[in-house]
């Protein structure tokens, strides 16, 4: 790495990642401003990441490549370690498969220097294929600049998830903002729960240009995970869903075969997040009302948490009395395909 600070830290978390890597990395190394450092945290690849990441690291001294023990630990685990090591003024998360135009730290860096309010700037999102062509113009817009912090607050724990895609997770963020608070947890949906966070420390800077690119393809988590993952051996989630995806056992490997409450963590996170805030008590208020709102709609979610561990706990006593092998009832788990 070269001396002195840099103003901008880029965090990229990386496992397997050879198809996309080197058109991935020559858009951020092809960014007109260039006072950046790039951290590329490898999460025990196995293909030729690797190889990629070194020859791009003795290529230019803004890169710095830092394996891991072979061991896969896990996404949250990657993505956290990638900030822990930031040193920049500024930081953001980069997908090891996603584009960036040329400008886009350019404009976020001017943004955010104009604009002390702003705790992050994020450009508009184009959504890209496999060739890189455009698929789609996201337009999902919330209220997210709004001066309210209860406002900010209230619109990303009420968005549709389905809809939204959370790619703010991926601005130009204040380190000092982000650091303010727990690190990005390791279970479902925890962009959403740093979102949410941030918006209390801040207001969100939209760049209205289309700047970020996000690629869509079949490898995607979501898309290419098993439908088992989160569900266990539960037959009812095949009605009832599973909750957020991907599962907490792909965020956190050492969950796998664990009951977890995927819906209650999230709530239990909103509901810690205004305390973490410097804002009024009227803020903090009506920033609880809201999440008392939000709790009253969920509970639907809730009670299918709640139904899922029943039914893991009920099988597993089967198990007991069966005297089945752990073995052989993990196995159950591939036979029973979930509607999500």
């Amino acid at each position: 790495m070269p001396h002195g600070t840099p103003r901008v830290s880029l965090g990229m978390p990386v496992y397997n990642a050879q198809r996309f890597l080197r058109e991935v990395l020559d858009s951020i190394l092809a960014q007109t401003f260039g006072d950046f450092e790039l951290i590329i945290s490898d999460n025990g690849s196995t293909d030729a990441t690797e190889v990629i990441c070194r020859e791009y690291a003795a290529r230019d001294p803004r890169v710095a490549y830092y394996p891991n023990d072979r061991t896969n630990h896990g996404p949250g685990w990657n993505y956290n370690r990638t900030e822990m090591l930031a040193r920049g003024e500024y930081f953001k998360w980069t997908a090891a498969d996603d584009l960036l135009a040329p400008t886009m730290l350019e404009k976020c860096v001017a943004a955010l220097d104009a604009d002390p309010g702003a705790v992050m700037a994020w450009p508009q999102t184009r959504v890209i294929d496999e060739d890189s062509k455009p698929l789609r113009d996201i337009s999902f817009s919330l209220a997210t600049d709004s001066p309210s912090p209860v406002r900010r607050f209230a619109s990303l724990i009420n968005v549709k998830h389905r809809r939204h895609g959370a790619f703010e997770i991926f601005s130009l963020i204040r380190v000092k903002a982000l650091r303010s608070f727990p690190r990005k947890g390791s279970y479902a949906r925890a962009d959403s729960v740093v979102l949410a966070r941030l918006s209390l420390f801040g207001r969100f800077h939209l760049v209205r240009e289309y700047l970020f690119l996000n690629r869509d393809h079949r490898g995607r988590s979501v898309r290419s995970l098993p439908a088992r993952l989160g569900r266990g051996r539960s037959r009812l989630s095949k009605y009832i869903g599973v909750g957020p995806i991907p599962a907490t056992e792909w965020w956190d490997p050492s969950k796998k075969g664990k009951i977890v409450f995927p819906e209650w963590r999230i709530l239990k996170e909103y509901w810690r997040s205004p305390g973490m805030a410097q804002i009024s008590v009227a803020e903090k208020l009506g920033c609880y009302l809201r999440l008392v709102g939000f709790t009253l709609k969920i509970v639907p979610k809730l009670i299918r948490d709640l139904v899922i561990a029943a039914e893991e706990l009920f099988w597993r006593f089967t198990d007991v009395f069966a005297g089945k092998p752990p073995e052989l009832a993990e196995a159950d788990n591939l036979h029973h395909p979930t509607v999500i």
